[in-house]
């Protein structure tokens, strides 16, 4: 299974966040907690937490992008089986 993740609003007033930094890559193996990247908003810089543990499937940001809140910024897939269906691979 593949699931898309959003930018979430850390603040009453935010509305968008910049990407600063990712700290992974598609196909990165990640746990719960592990701080994926760091977004900048009006007020401050925060660490991004992968919310589950998994496999990075795709990236929809680049550094520099600033992102409306609740637009989805990645896609974790459960497995490697999941990640090679999401890329459109066949599992090697």
């Amino acid at each position: 299974m593949t699931k898309e993740y959003p930018l979430p609003k850390w603040g009453v007033t935010m509305e968008e966040g910049t990407i600063e930094e990712w700290l992974v890559n598609v196909g990165d193996s990640v746990i719960e907690g592990q701080v994926l990247a760091t977004v900048a908003t009006d007020k401050i810089t925060i660490d991004l937490e992968s919310p589950s543990t998994g496999l990075i499937a795709a990236l929809f940001f680049k550094v520099g992008a600033d992102v409306a809140v609740g637009t989805p910024l990645f896609v974790m897939a459960t497995d490697a089986a999941d990640l090679a269906a999401y890329l459109g691979q066949s599992e090697s």
